[in-house]
């Protein structure tokens, strides 16, 4: 009896010993891993002002898309906001208008210029690889990633008496063709349907009623009666509406089956014939619009006063101030939502969990 309780004994002695030799291969990694991340800092002042263009936007969490002049030719880079790194993808041999990024950070879209009225279609993946290039007749265009389709874009080329025709682009297949809608600025609203602002032709309106069109059969639908404003996001639609022409406007969130599941009212500053919408983005992942609000009233021509940055989670209806008396410049947010692109030229980041401002171009005469 005695060397049965002896063998138990010692059998739960090295089982015990077994798992706390084990034990640290869990805890030991996580907690640094985590200290780490939380430590990580971005490099202030490290892109060179010299050829710099503009910063697109995000690539990932921690990387950005950034246009240089160098050479005679606008480069394409993917730089990393941590480790001061930074790898070239792509030159562009005309003149650069714009690019930007898909919904999935996988695919970038560059418009140049090779005349006056010509334009140069190129979509490339992270690599730099073409997957999608044509030469299109436009005095200018703009475009509409699908994110409910990643191979689908929308594409509207104005001539030059600002005639206009809507194309899908289709880059699996790597066609272009024409789909007949009455509005210029189109958004998707699904894999096979489009939003668009009806516009009176005949008189100047501040709002519209928003359609629907199926491209597939044509077929339309009124979704909201008076819009100043939308956005079609992969879960939600934001429109922004007033009950009569001088405002309190309100931003509705609009799910797919017409619920509104939010909405908030704010004044917005007056223009010549219009309203000011203020810059905003949605962090999808966390459904929170982040926007600008000006913390006076008045008309935007004559406002001296500055904004607000504000955070508006659509499915609560919680409000957040993040920043008092910031101008108002444009702003993009990573995908994780805890850092922000911010400025004319996305020169500089917003640290939303350390609350700062961080410069990234260096200043003029600073060392390189």
């Amino acid at each position: 009896m005695e060397k049965t309780q002896i063998s138990i004994i010692m059998l739960l002695m090295m089982c015990l010993l077994w798992l706390s030799a084990c034990q640290p291969e869990v805890t030991k990694t996580s907690p640094s891993e985590k200290v780490k991340a939380e430590k990580r800092e971005i490099v202030a002042e490290s892109l060179p002002t010299d050829g710099f263009i503009e910063n697109v936007g995000w690539i990932s969490n921690s990387e950005i898309l950034s246009i240089k002049e160098e050479q005679g030719l606008t480069s394409l880079y993917i730089y990393n906001l941590y480790d001061d790194t930074s790898q070239k993808i792509y030159d562009v041999e005309s003149s650069y208008v714009s690019s930007s990024i898909s919904p999935d950070k996988t695919k970038i879209f560059i418009h140049s210029s090779p005349t006056s009225y010509s334009a140069k279609v190129t979509i490339i993946d992270k690599s730099g690889d073409v997957q999608f290039q044509e030469d299109v007749p436009s005095y200018d265009l703009t475009h509409a990633w699908n994110q409910f389709n990643e191979d689908a874009v929308l594409m509207t080329t104005f001539s030059e008496d600002w005639s206009f025709q809507v194309f899908e682009i289709n880059i699996r297949e790597k066609t272009m063709a024409p789909i007949e809608v009455e509005q210029p600025f189109v958004q998707w609203q699904s894999k096979s349907s489009v939003l668009y602002q009806d516009w009176n032709k005949k008189e100047v309106s501040v709002s519209a009623p928003l359609i629907s069109q199926n491209i597939l059969d044509n077929e339309k639908e009124m979704i909201v009666e008076n819009s100043v404003h939308f956005n079609q996001f992969r879960s939600v639609l934001l429109s922004v509406n007033s009950r009569e022409d001088e405002g309190p406007f309100t931003y509705q969130f609009i799910k797919p089956n017409g619920e509104i599941q939010s909405q908030f009212t704010v004044e917005l500053l007056s223009r010549y014939s219009d309203w000011l919408i203020p810059y905003y983005d949605m962090i999808e992942k966390s459904d929170r619009l982040i926007t600008f609000v000006s913390n006076e009233p008045g008309s935007f021509d004559t406002y001296t006063g500055t904004f607000s940055l504000k955070s508006w989670d659509t499915v609560t209806g919680e409000e957040e101030v993040l920043f008092e008396n910031l101008p108002l410049e444009p702003i993009q947010c990573s995908p994780d939502g805890e850092l922000c692109l911010y400025g004319n030229q996305f020169e500089k980041i917003i640290d939303m969990k350390k609350q700062k401002i961080v410069q990234l171009l260096k200043e003029e005469g600073a060392d390189i």
